[in-house]
């Protein structure tokens, strides 16, 4: 299924696609007047679509919506911004396909990089959300600090911690919001995971080998996954 992204409403008749799309919709995928196209939202709906004008944006008539149920669990990752920019691209990018729910970039003690590029992540993230034919769009926070985000209790938080020997099971979550905290490339500090540790925030082993920021993320993600699913 060839699937395209506009920030429609339930409600709405018509679509006015963007020019990025509408000229992958005509050129790439060479659609007419009166062909079908598929948009979802990013809120859980799948709209089948007739394009009814051609231009620089294309205008589509809705002619059916499908909601869709999200997950009975919210998975989010808290990871810092790494050095290299293009390895936390990559990891949105390989997140949204793997159907996270939430990222926060988190700013430690060893973090080298303060800030991301936020228009840039959403737009990787919306070309991964197409791309991988799902129907919600993950939610990019803005950044926060490791002792203002640990204060937060919306999610079960676990911190991957190499100097830990707990792995990640299905009896540590005792919430459906889960959240996997991983460090940069220098890992948490000592004064980090105790902090954590007095926040009742559980350690949990990705293994023995010292992985990639990035790397570590998806591993973990893909460990949750399969469990919770």
């Amino acid at each position: 299924m060839d699937l395209f992204f506009s920030n429609y409403k339930a409600n709405d008749k018509y679509v006015v696609m963007n020019e990025i799309d509408s000229k992958h919709i005509t050129k790439s995928f060479r659609k007419k007047l009166g062909d079908s196209i598929k948009i979802t939202n990013g809120f859980g709906y799948l709209c089948n679509a007739e394009i009814v004008e051609i231009g620089k944006k294309i205008k589509v008539k809705i002619k059916s919506i499908e909601k869709f149920e999200s997950s009975i669990h919210s998975l989010h990752i808290a990871l810092s911004p790494l050095k290299n920019a293009s390895r936390f691209e990559w990891f949105v990018e390989k997140s949204t396909e793997l159907g996270i729910s939430q990222i926060t970039p988190l700013i430690c003690e060893y973090s080298k990089k303060k800030k991301v590029n936020v228009d840039r992540l959403d737009r990787i993230l919306i070309s991964s959300l197409k791309q991988s034919n799902q129907f919600f769009k993950p939610i990019i926070n803005s950044i926060k600090t490791f002792e203002n985000f640990i204060k937060d209790n919306e999610d079960e938080k676990l911190m991957a911690n190499l100097k830990t020997s707990n792995k990640i099971n299905g009896q540590l979550f005792a919430h459906k919001n889960i959240c996997l905290m991983i460090g940069p490339e220098g890992g948490f500090s000592d004064q980090e995971i105790e902090l954590a540790r007095k926040h009742s925030i559980k350690q949990v082993t990705l293994g023995k080998s010292r992985l990639r920021s990035e790397t570590a993320a998806i591993y973990g993600m893909s460990i949750i996954k399969s469990i919770i699913s």
